[in-house]
């Protein structure tokens, strides 16, 4: 008995350190390799869009390979943040653990309210559209007053922009690898300084250039000169590193406002029902409501800045949600796609099957208790 245990122990042993080995080789793989990555995920993305038309695959089994893109997404962002050292370095662990289950609810709940009305019907969907919404309200509740994480994106962990993050890392590791290969470089002293010299700046043209010998890979050139310098000489923060404004007083109404919205909405469409406009109305005025609050203040950084023009941009689908959009906006969308098909050669291609998907589209993404 104790010779199987002991040789149970060493098989046990032989295969967790195979999976780490093949872990660690994923990881290198992943940090040293993210436009191949990223080519992965674009082709699994595509494949979701193409399956309920060209395989005729059930809508949930599509939005279930979607949400299984984005988080692979998340996953492999994780992977790059890691090996960059692009975490938020203000927020503990507990926070971003948050933030990471927020952002996997936000990716995966259209595929859990279909499944779930497919399995138990409507008194199912609306019973698990209730608890991720209580659920997502209560972790953002957290974040904003126990971890003072500010204005929070939806989701909370934007995906990582490959082409601006890591190509300064790159830039970066060029240069460092080949400034004891070039000395006497003629580099402008104030550029270098501001620029980590990898541009320098030509004596009569004045025009800003890279260095050659600071270019990052074929794969990832670009004629766009590196972000990782400002116009005055001075190293910018990346929008991975920001520190989240503290909120107070009104602001701090503001955001309370907003995580609470989709719970005043989802409450209001169980006393009024679907087809009053009373919730419609309550949502809108919660949302212009809180921007208005938030915009009392002006102290945010980049990042908060553009999340407060999304959610000024979001107000827009309005529009898109029932009963404005059964009443009024479907006639005059649908017409206006019509005349442009008939009217633009070749737009029929791409018009005539997005006025077939409009309205399955319609009643899956834009309903109006998640944004």
């Amino acid at each position: 008995m104790e010779a199987c245990n002991v040789s149970g122990c060493r098989v046990w042993d032989i295969v967790l350190e195979r999976y780490k080995k093949a872990w660690r080789w994923y990881e290198n793989w992943v940090s040293e390799n993210p436009d191949v990555v990223s080519q992965i995920e674009k082709i699994f993305r595509v494949f979701s869009y193409l399956l309920p038309g060209a395989v005729n695959v059930d809508t949930v089994a599509a939005e279930l390979v979607f949400s299984i893109s984005n988080l692979l997404v998340l996953f492999h962002d994780g992977i790059l943040r890691q090996a960059r050292g692009l975490s938020v370095p203000c927020l503990n662990i507990s926070a971003q653990r948050l933030m990471r289950w927020l952002t996997v609810i936000d990716h995966t709940e259209v595929f859990v309210e279909m499944a779930a009305a497919k399995s138990w019907g409507e008194a199912g969907r609306w019973f698990f559209i209730s608890i991720i919404q209580i659920l997502r309200s209560i972790f953002r509740w957290i974040l904003l007053y126990k971890h003072k994480s500010g204005l929070q994106a939806q989701p909370p962990i934007k995906p990582l922009n490959r082409e601006t993050e890591l190509t300064p890392s790159s830039s970066s590791q060029g240069m460092e690898r080949n400034e004891s290969e070039t000395p006497g470089r003629n580099v402008d002293k104030e550029t270098e300084a501001g620029n980590s010299g990898v541009t320098f700046k030509g004596g009569r043209s004045g025009r800003v250039v890279r260095l050659l010998d600071a270019a990052p890979d074929i794969q990832k050139r670009t004629w766009r000169l590196p972000s990782i310098a400002s116009t005055n000489g001075q190293d910018k923060t990346p929008q991975e590193n920001e520190e989240p404004s503290e909120l107070l007083g009104i602001p701090l109404a503001g955001e309370s406002l907003q995580i609470a919205r989709p719970l005043l909405h989802l409450t209001s469409l169980f006393v009024w029902g679907q087809q009053s406009w009373k919730p419609w109305l309550l949502s809108l005025a919660a949302d212009i409501a809180s921007l208005q609050m938030l915009q009392s203040s002006k102290h945010y950084n980049e990042s908060e800045k553009k999340e407060l023009g999304n959610r000024s941009l979001m107000l827009l689908l309005y529009l898109l949600r029932s009963p404005c959009y059964d009443l009024y906006t479907r006639s005059r969308l649908l017409g206006a796609l019509k005349s442009l098909s008939g009217t633009i050669p070749g737009a029929g291609l791409i018009l005539k099957p997005l006025m077939e998907y409009l309205p399955i589209w319609q009643g899956i993404y834009f309903y109006n208790w998640g944004r």
